[in-house]
């Protein structure tokens, strides 16, 4: 299995309300066989924080999160030349 750093250009990002959300979410899609990890979310300057996770992941993973109660937030995805750019809600 690749681990998830090796799509550096292929990743999403779910925002959540706090880094302990965003730990607990990405332990739980990993359980799930979605590799994930807990971030600093990469479109603000502030203490903001989202599971980042491989793109093709993305929308059994917010449907996983919706039905655990994690309720995700704002959506980002990686472009291929390294820009964010918000997904639609």
């Amino acid at each position: 299995m690749r681990e998830l750093g090796e799509y550096p250009l292929n990743d999403a990002y779910i925002g959540l309300r706090s880094l302990t959300y965003a730990q607990r979410a990405a332990r739980f899609l990993s359980g799930l066989g979605m590799p994930a990890s807990a971030a600093r979310a990469p479109w603000s300057g502030t203490c903001a924080y989202a599971v980042r996770l491989r793109r093709g992941d993305l929308e059994k993973a917010v449907e996983r999160l919706r039905g655990a109660d994690f309720l995700p937030g704002r959506i980002w995805l990686r472009e291929g030349d390294g820009s964010l750019r918000e997904a639609a809600p």
